[in-house]
Order: C-alpha cells, then structure tokens, then sequence
C-alpha cells in the first residue's frame, strides 16, 4: 500500500522492528560511492539523517526507518526554534531525509511502477481529456482537474481499487488513512468522481451508485456520531450556558459560547467511546439512558482516562482535558436532575483525574518549553518582542511589487495583505499595549463614541483601549492606551487602520477594527484568525507561536527580569498575583535551582 503523508501511529521504540536509519546512512553512503548522488548531496542527506538522531536523543540504529516515524518525529508544521534556526531550513532538512528515506524504501521505484500502469483509470482520462480542450463558452473540465485525478489515481492504485470500485466505505477508509493535504486533496477527488457523472461516455468506468463524500457525510465522520445526538444535547447545554433573559432584545444577555464549545466537545467525546464500547446504538432517540447509566459512566470514564497514552492524531486525551470534559458533563446533568454521585466520585478521587487537577493548575509543558525558549534565547526574545515588524515588512512588499508593475494586486495578493496587516495590528497592540485575548483583540470595535480602540485621527496622541467588563473573561474592565515610541507599535497599528483596513469588503461600514471578510457587519472569526497567525508567525517570523501565548511570552519574559514587579505584571495581563505564583512559578524555582549551584560551586572554589 502506498503510504505518502498517513497519520504518525507510533514514536520511536527502544528497539527497531526492521531497517533503521542507520541502514539508510549506509545506503545514502554507497550511492554516493558509486556515483548516484554528488559528494555534496550525499552529504546533506546523511546530515539531515543524523539530525533525526540529535532530535529524539536516540542512536539512529534505535530508529525504524519507516515514512510512520518520519512523519511523527519531523511533521510538516513542526518546525521547532530550538532545534533548526528557520522554518526554511527544518523543511529543507525534512525534505532531504524524505527523499532518502523514500529511495531506501523503494516508493520511488513503485511510484513510478503505478504511473506506468494501463487499467481503467488509463481509460477515464482518455474520455475526460478532451474535456480539458472546449476553450469556448464555459470549460468542460478543467485541465487542473485532471492533473489532481491522476495522482489521486496513484492512491487508488496503491490500494488495487479502479474507478468503479470507490463507495463510501472505502473513501471513509481514505479519510482515515491520510492526512494533511494529501487528504484534502483526495476528498476534492472524490467529490469530482461524482461530478463527472455528468459526461455519459465516463459512467461506464465510474461506481455504480455516487460516492455521496461530501461535507455532510465527512462531518458526521468527523464528530463520530449521528448528527441527531448533536440536537439533543446542545438543548441541554443551552440551558446552562445561556441566561439572562432580556425581553426587550429578546435575546440572553449571557452566552458563554467559550464554555458551551468545550461542554459539546465533551459530549462528542462521550458518545464516540460510548458507541464504540456498544454501551449506545446509532439510532438511539433516548440519549439520557446512558448517561443515567452508573456503569457506562464508569466504562467511559475509564476508556476516556486509558487514552493518555495515546497518540494526538489517534485521538489522545491527557488527564487534564479527560476531567474536563467529566466535569461539564456533570453540570450539564446536574441540570437534568441526574444523579451524578458516581461521576462526583470519579472526577474527584480517580488518580488521572487527580493528575489532572494538578496539572489545571499549572502552565502546560508547551507553554512552558515556548517561555523558558524566549527567556534564555535573545534572537527567540527579539522575534518575539518584534513579531509585528517581519509581519508588516511582507505586507509592504507585496504592495510594493504591484506598484512598480504599475498594476492593482491581484484577489490573493489582496487577501494575504489582509491577513498580514491584521497580524501585524494584532503583535503591535499585544506588545506595544497590553496582551488581551484574541477574543477580546476581533471584537475591538473602532466606530462611535463607545468604541473600544480609539485611534487619533492625526498628531500621536495615545490610543486608547477600553473593553467593558462584560466583554471579559473574569468580568472586570480592561483599560489602558498604546503610547508612540521609536519601536513602532504605534504607527503599525496606525498603518493598518489607514492602509489595510479599507482593504476588507465592506470596512466602510463596519463597526470592528478587525472585520470580517464574507459576514457583513461581523469582527473576524477568532479561530479563523488564529490559524493564520500561528502559520505566519511559524513562516515568516520563524517563531511557532498561538495568540495566547502572547500572554505566556510577556508574562514569563517580565517575571524573569522583574520579579519585584510581579503585582504590576499581574496588572497588565488583567489577571492576579496568585495566578502569576501558581502558573509562572517555575522560573522562581529554575532561579533558586541555579543560585543553589553557584553556592555550592562557591564553597567548592574556597
């Protein structure tokens, strides 16, 4: 079976089941010997190899040499500051020990073996091809079209499946299988073997019935479960996330939207184990039997705890998000009358469970490694303190290229520079502000005389900065002003409300700094925007990072050179010093671990 980008199974065992890395060495080794690769590309190879081995402290002889292993110990987003100096560089390397290892592998040889095959895929793109060439009126079928079907072919082939072998079952198989782009790329193709069932001279190579994989169907996939389960329980959760009945808005004057997301991934987590362990039948009407159940409590419980050790794409779940999410299934049955005294018992004297409350009350590992990488690396410091500066600098140049081509940028010229400023905007005021969450930073209104950012319409006078306590996560108001000073935080946020903002649809109009393309009258979706700044600040910063860990990063950076000042840093992330003591306090012991060495080291010199 072909097996270009699936899903990372397992991570690197003490002992190697088969060929390691260490045969690949030899193997880059000899080709070089013999001609096939020049000195210097060999080279590279066998360094990217070995860099595998530094990464996860293991001897390469240690190391399956499998595309499994490649995927999990160098991913494709995985770039990490404190092993590889760029983003640039980590996907080079990546590239230079996929190669070799896909050539030890034989995938090469075996891609081309599947290229070079006459069957009935062959024969779809005979009859589809001339559908590619209708240059008048409207295209039968779009040459890129094609060029997607014949790699997709490649897969099908690899799994001995023709055209008219695809169904539903096989494509949810695929699904399973690949991730990343590849599968993106094989769910467009699917759609499109449906889609050229308008071309009669194509049915007889096509299934005999639609594959039907559209977004509907990989979305009950997704979550696990029938749709139905959804509307039952989003009932249930509505009514303990929602209050506060306002008669004349008609409408509830507190939603916790956060809180209700978290309460449905719980569920959904719920019932997936549920039916899997056949404590639920698909078709099940009467959700509430089960979760009546003290023994399917517990089964799930127990399955839910079991997944720690479980890998993220195979759905692992650490005994933080484990208690989490048994807590809000408690509240919400607590709300339907349950009795929950088993749960109660779970949740409170389970050892994973108890792991899990610790671990609630302290900074993630991630979170930590990123803050420890800041405070003991100046050019990571430097990245991060002036992240809004590459961010901008990339915008500029895209619109600098369009006017000396004396042209207007394109749609995705547009759209990046969109992206980009707003990136920018956001690093200025987390930096040059106050670090506020990346809910509170889409929904800054700038329009009215209530508007929360207010930016000088000329001179460089302070902006100011007010979100209401009802906007907030503890319900206390946040203020403060953004002043001009050499390090242009200020003028960035002043080139993005002059220059990029009148680049969205509809920015005339709405009320937000940060607007919505598509959504009239909407503040950017949060998620949509996190994502994008996570991958630019990964490629084009070179510093992985979340918006929330703006927080984490000033927090740590401040504590660690100012300890004496912590009641002002507390201030400033609008949060309190208790909090700052229990989530930061590994850098007060990391300076009593050192201090303790030096004394040590002192009495040893005397």
């Amino acid at each position: 079976m072909l097996q270009m980008t699936i899903q990372p199974t397992k991570t690197c065992t003490l002992f190697a089941s088969g060929p390691t890395l260490a045969d690949v060495v030899q193997r880059v080794e000899a080709r070089t010997v013999a001609g096939e690769l020049t000195q210097s590309t060999g080279e590279s190879y066998v360094g990217a190899i070995k860099s595998v081995g530094d990464r996860q402290n293991t001897p390469l002889r240690m190391i399956d040499a499998t595309l499994e292993n490649l995927e999990d110990v160098l991913p494709k987003n995985g770039f990490d500051p404190r092993h590889d100096p760029s983003n640039t560089s980590y996907n080079l390397k990546r590239r230079r020990v996929a190669a070799a290892l896909k050539e030890f592998l034989g995938i090469h040889e075996m891609l081309q073996t599947l290229r070079a095959q006459q069957d009935e895929w062959t024969d779809l793109f005979l009859v589809m091809e001339p559908y590619t060439k209708f240059k008048s009126g409207s295209w039968g079928w779009h040459p890129m079209c094609l060029e997607a079907m014949r790699s997709f072919a490649l897969v099908a082939r690899a799994h001995g499946w023709q055209p008219r072998d695809i169904n539903a079952a096989r494509a949810t198989q695929l699904d399973d299988l690949y991730s990343g782009n590849k599968r993106t790329a094989n769910r467009t193709c699917l759609v499109r073997l449906d889609d050229i069932r308008k071309f009669s001279d194509a049915l007889p190579f096509l299934p005999p019935e639609p594959i039907g994989f559209d977004a509907a169907h990989r979305q009950e996939i997704k979550t696990g479960f029938p749709s139905t389960f959804d509307l039952i329980f989003n009932r249930w959760i509505d009514a303990v996330t929602k209050s506060g009945w306002d008669p004349v808005a008609e409408a509830n004057s507190d939603d916790r939207q956060k809180h209700a997301h978290v309460l449905r991934s719980a569920f959904r987590c719920f019932f997936r184990i549920a039916l899997e362990l056949d404590l639920i039948s698909r078709d099940a009407m009467e959700i509430l039997t089960v979760l009546s159940c003290d023994e399917a409590i517990r089964l799930v419980a127990r399955e839910m705890f079991a997944r720690k050790n479980r890998a993220r794409e195979k759905g692992r779940l650490d005994p933080r998000t484990s208690r989490k999410y048994l807590k809000g299934i408690r509240q919400v049955l607590n709300a339907r009358g349950v009795d929950t005294t088993v749960l109660s018992r779970i949740i409170a004297n389970n050892k994973d469970s108890r792991k899990g409350a610790a671990a609630d009350k302290r900074m993630t590992r991630q979170n930590q490694a990123f803050c420890e990488a800041l405070v003991e690396k100046l050019h990571l410091r430097r990245r991060f303190l002036f992240s809004y500066k590459p961010l901008r600098a990339q915008a500029e140049a895209i619109m600098a290229r369009a006017k000396a081509e004396a042209r207007k940028m394109t749609k995705n010229e547009i759209a990046r520079v969109r992206l980009l400023g707003t990136c920018a905007c956001f690093a200025a005021i987390e930096i040059g502000g106050a670090p506020i969450r990346v809910e509170n930073a889409m929904g800054l209104s700038c329009v009215g005389t209530d508007a929360q950012i207010l930016v000088p319409k000329k001179g460089k006078k302070p902006m100011n900065v007010l979100i209401p306590e009802g906007f907030t996560k503890n319900g206390v108001e946040i203020q403060f002003p953004i002043k001009w000073n050499k390090h242009g935080c200020y003028d960035t946020i002043e080139w993005y409300f002059d220059t990029i903002r009148p680049l969205f649809p509809y920015a005339g109009s709405n009320p937000y700094l940060f607007p919505a393309v598509r959504a009239v009258g909407k503040p950017m979706d949060p998620g949509y925007f996190g994502e994008k700044f996570s991958e630019f600040m990964r490629t084009i910063v070179d510093l992985p990072m979340t918006p929330h860990q703006m927080r984490h990063g000033q927090t740590s950076l401040l504590l660690n050179a100012h300890p004496e000042e912590i009641e002002v840093i507390a201030k400033r992330i609008d949060d309190s010093v208790d909090t700052l003591r229990r989530y930061y306090g590994w850098l007060n012991a990391m300076r009593m671990v050192e201090r303790g060495q030096d004394l040590l080291a002192g009495l040893m010199d005397g």
